[in-house]
């Protein structure tokens, strides 16, 4: 919707109270939330931990109308904020490495120490090229 807000399906969409809204200075959503991974997911397996806190700065959601339609078809939200159910980490089942996340990784990444997400996915990389892995694009 941030691009096209008429598309038919806002599967990202702005946040709810932020609908309607002429003046959004000062309206992200800023600073670090918590988020809980799902027990079997890569994202729990990536950070080892089941709570983690992320940096946000969007105004953008992920809008739970298509929740279950997705989560039916092999879509994973396995990051939930526990303050208001919001959807911060989305995977593909049976993939070597897709993950989305609604906060900035990039924010808690430093030369020395990359973020987990950043870290996992090179190594996914690495991995995909050392069984030979072909993929159409």
């Amino acid at each position: 919707t941030e691009f096209n807000p008429e598309t038919s399906n806002p599967v990202i969409d702005i946040i709810e109270s932020q609908k309607g809204l002429q003046e959004t200075g000062g309206t992200m959503r800023l600073g670090g939330y918590r988020c809980n991974l799902s027990p079997k997911s890569l994202a729990r397996k990536i950070y080892k931990k089941e709570e983690i806190l992320e940096r946000h700065r969007h105004r953008y959601e992920f809008n739970d109308f298509y929740k279950n339609n997705l989560n039916s078809n092999g879509f994973i939200t396995s990051g939930i904020c526990p303050d208001n159910n919001l959807v911060e980490i989305s995977e593909i089942e049976n993939h070597p490495f897709m993950i989305g996340s609604q906060f900035h990784p990039e924010f808690g990444s430093r030369l020395d120490k990359p973020h987990p997400l950043f870290d996992s996915f090179v190594f996914a990389c690495l991995n995909q090229k050392k069984i030979g892995a072909q993929f159409k694009l």
